[in-house]
């Protein structure tokens, strides 16, 4: 039998369609995988692989692509050109498709930008996707990256009592080396979630006397910013805050803003042309109202 060599154009072919093929399954995943801040929280996998190894075999799959891309021109280059150079010099007979198919790419990168419907029906889903994740409160964290935070600075913040929550950890089995490690690290270390240690620190969480916070923008920004606040129900939102929703709304309306008690400020915010941060200040702070706010 004859010892075929190496066939580096063949080899290209296959690297190409590979990387094409992992690119695309990974890109289905990261669309309908949950938020961030859920998926680390609840330490959310799929099919053994967390939100992060599926961003990263992304990323490195696309460079795959890319590159096998660029071989592949390489090696095809010379029929390339002779492909183009005849289409040139017979006219270009495919004028209408040439143009056809531009003008159909120029919508879509408009269209993402912009979300003009029907491609903003696309991220709408993947939104609904990706809240349809959270099943439960505990599937939230209480503030942003909840789980970088250490177990003495996250007992503290939370205000729960840390000797017994040690003392429970101990008798359900959970393994704490340092009450400085990260709830990621030490959930890592027992195999769960940095939501199941949450869970069992709750009961040991003292509710803080409630006292009368008076807002500023500023303070509104430091304490809420990046905690996923678009994400929430007006009706939800004032339940958690203790506001009363009839004042909220009204005081809402009184500033030109409208919301349903099963909308979520980010939907809101987006039909105002702002910020879901803003419409926050505008609930809690009584004589704010928003910048640069357009009619609905």
């Amino acid at each position: 039998m004859e010892n075929r060599g190496f066939y580096s154009r063949g080899f290209v072919s296959f690297l190409t369609l590979f990387g094409f093929l992992i690119m695309s399954i990974t890109g289905i995943v990261l669309y309908i995988e949950p938020y961030g801040r859920v998926a680390y929280w609840t330490d959310w996998r799929f099919i053994g692989l967390s939100k992060s190894d599926w961003g990263n075999i992304h990323i490195i799959s696309s460079l795959l692509f890319l590159i096998a891309g660029g071989f592949h021109l390489y090696y095809n280059w010379r029929a390339l050109m002779n492909y183009i150079f005849n289409k040139v010099t017979g006219g270009l007979k495919l004028k209408r498709e040439l143009a056809f198919s531009g003008l159909i790419s120029v919508i879509i990168i408009i269209g993402a930008i912009y979300q003009i419907p029907p491609l903003r029906y696309i991220i709408d889903l993947n939104e609904y996707i990706k809240e349809k994740w959270v099943v439960s409160k505990e599937y939230e964290p209480p503030y942003g990256h909840a789980e970088l935070t250490s177990l003495r600075v996250f007992a503290k913040k939370m205000n729960i009592d840390l000797e017994k929550t040690l003392e429970e950890f101990k008798k359900q089995g959970i393994v704490v080396r340092n009450v400085t490690d990260t709830l990621k690290k030490i959930a890592e270390d027992n195999h769960t979630s940095p939501m199941n240690l949450y869970i069992i620190m709750k009961k040991f969480e003292k509710k803080a006397p409630a006292k009368a916070i008076t807002y500023t923008p500023d303070k509104v920004e430091e304490e809420f910013a990046g905690s996923g606040i678009g994400r929430k129900r007006f009706a939800d939102l004032c339940g958690e805050l203790n506001l009363d929703i009839s004042l909220i709304r009204k005081r809402l309306q009184d500033k030109g803003i409208k919301i349903k008690d099963d909308e979520t400020l980010k939907k809101a915010a987006a039909r105002y042309g702002i910020n879901p941060i803003e419409i926050l200040k505008a609930i809690l702070i009584e004589n704010y109202k928003p910048a640069k706010m357009k009619e609905a």
